[in-house]
């Protein structure tokens, strides 16, 4: 026979349990639409971020991206339905740290493509376009010349061939100091860094040896990252700011060695 105080006890423990799954159910929802039936049957309530990241692999993009939300909160509803080019993208849900989840459409069939052509199908079954758009067509001649290691006591040169423009060339540092060489400092908020757009499709960029060093710190090695953006067509039924982006990057690491 259970005790007035074992009773009670266990009646604080359930109400105790209860307490902490609403906490995390009310953290979990926290961060996802809660849009009325209604509303997911209108085009207008809709944001839409669409990414392609393109890179240096030969046939394939880095990666598709499609984030849906209604201006503040995802939205997370398999009911609707992102087409690419006629063919549906995945819906991914992951669970963070109990409380937030990560979502977005996702494309498995990486093939770089001529043009992109995003359509939703929502849950009424409706159709609406979403957004296009073309690249410019990348040369199969186009090089990028960055070499893998550099002596700190001798100039680098950055090379490149047919590359389409403007594209911005950014270099990051990461050095250590020369009485410590554990402590390092590297980051494209870093002020060691230089970053300028090139308007040519080819053309040289030389780093002075003096960019190695100074009174202070040494180089471990550069980040080099060439970059070209281009922006697409949206719908204009669509939530302001909604926008399709294609981001081409190629990203190298440089290894500075000590002079000999």
């Amino acid at each position: 026979m259970i005790s007035i105080k074992e009773n009670t006890k266990l009646t604080f423990t359930v109400i105790k349990y209860y307490s902490i799954l609403c906490i995390l159910f009310i953290f979990s929802a926290c961060d996802v639409s809660t849009l009325s039936d209604e509303d997911t049957k209108n085009i207008s309530k809709f944001k839409v971020h669409i990414f392609i990241e393109d890179g240096n692999k030969e046939n394939l993009l880095d990666e598709i991206k499609v984030r849906l939300s209604d201006g503040k909160k995802q939205i997370i509803n398999e009911k609707i339905k992102i087409l690419l080019n006629g063919e549906p993208l995945e819906l991914f849900v992951k669970q963070e740290l109990y409380y937030t989840k990560t979502s977005f459409y996702r494309d498995t069939n990486l093939a770089r493509r001529n043009s992109y052509y995003f359509e939703i199908i929502l849950p009424d079954s409706t159709k609406h376009p979403l957004a296009f758009l073309k690249p410019l067509k990348r040369s199969d001649s186009a090089k990028f010349y960055i070499p893998k290691t550099n002596y700190n006591n001798e100039d680098l040169t950055l090379e490149w061939k047919n590359i389409n423009t403007p594209t911005t060339l950014e270099i990051l540092k990461s050095v250590h100091l020369k009485n410590n060489s554990k402590k390092h400092s590297a980051g494209r908020i870093a002020e060691a860094r230089i970053k300028e757009t090139i308007n040519t499709k080819s053309g040289k960029h030389t780093i002075s040896k003096s960019f190695f060093k100074d009174s202070l710190t040494v180089t471990n090695y550069l980040k080099v990252i060439f970059n070209r953006l281009e922006n697409g067509l949206i719908n204009q039924n669509l939530l302001k700011n909604s926008s399709i982006t294609y981001n081409y990057t190629i990203e190298e690491t440089i290894n500075i060695k000590e002079e000999e």
